[in-house]
């Protein structure tokens, strides 16, 4: 009688299971170490690949059990570069932000000329007021002064003055008249600015001054860089009736105050 002799079970390689899981865990802790906030949990399964990587290799896969645990060191490693490079950036973008808000916000007045007017071209920083600290009470100036602001806009609103429409359609109503302005902005910050940042609101006599879209410059859209400088026009309907004029503005919708630039008209 013959026996066929049964073949050999063959067995799984030692520690070939953690071999492979050290080189999973590993690519997912480098794939995810490029990966702000996720790669502190990228950065565990990496370790985890590490401690199966040293394990396995003792075991039959020796090669894939290196390659798993040296991915997960260099997972590790990038983790804690990025990490540290994203601590400094923020750090260094905190420091810009205090910096600009201990810069004290200031008021420029026109210099007065000899016969006692204000002449709104001269440079001259006579009658300057500064704030050390955000004020809840707001700023009052006149036409042709100027403010800037602690993110380095500096705004002015010049004298109004009558503004004629040449088409028959688009006059004012009865009792009420047009009115223009120019607005001079300039970016003394080190950031670039968009002036249609500017939020600009107007009334007349304690009323509503509602901006005529239909002329002056509707939406002054430019980016400013730091040191540049735009002027646009802006129209406004307000009373035949004389009274004082009040114009709002803020650099942006999160100014911590708000200047007002008033006189009669």
């Amino acid at each position: 009688m013959t026996y066929t002799p049964v073949p050999p079970q063959q067995r799984s390689g030692k520690f070939s299971g953690l071999a492979v899981a050290s080189l999973v865990l590993g690519i997912i802790g480098v794939c995810g170490s490029i990966i702000p906030i996720l790669n502190n949990l990228t950065a565990v399964a990496a370790f985890v690949g590490i401690v199966l990587g040293a394990i396995a290799l003792f075991g039959t896969r020796k090669v894939m059990a290196g390659i798993g645990t040296g991915l997960g060191v260099l997972a590790i490693v990038l983790t804690v570069v990025i990490q540290a490079v994203l601590v400094s950036s923020i750090e260094s973008g905190s420091g810009t932000t205090d910096a600009a808000n201990e810069a004290p916000e200031r008021s420029v007045q026109p210099t007065p000329t000899s016969n006692g007017s204000p002449d709104a071209r001269s440079g001259s920083p006579q009658g300057e007021s500064a704030e050390s600290g955000s004020s809840d009470s707001p700023e009052k100036l006149g036409f042709g002064d100027k403010h800037t602001w602690r993110g380095g806009e500096t705004i002015s609103v010049s004298q109004p003055s009558p503004y004629t429409e040449s088409n028959q359609f688009l006059q004012p109503e009865a009792g009420k008249r047009y009115v223009q302005f120019d607005v001079h902005v300039v970016n003394n910050g080190d950031d670039e600015y968009n002036v249609a940042s500017v939020s600009i609101t107007a009334q007349h006599a304690g009323k509503v001054a509602q901006q005529n879209y239909a002329a002056g410059d509707q939406l002054p859209n430019t980016q400013l860089p730091p040191g540049g400088d735009v002027t646009y026009t802006m129209v406004f309907t307000i009373s035949e009736e004389p009274g004082e004029l009040q114009v709002s503005v803020q650099p942006n919708a999160f100014a911590a105050n708000t200047v007002y630039f008033a006189g009669e008209v």
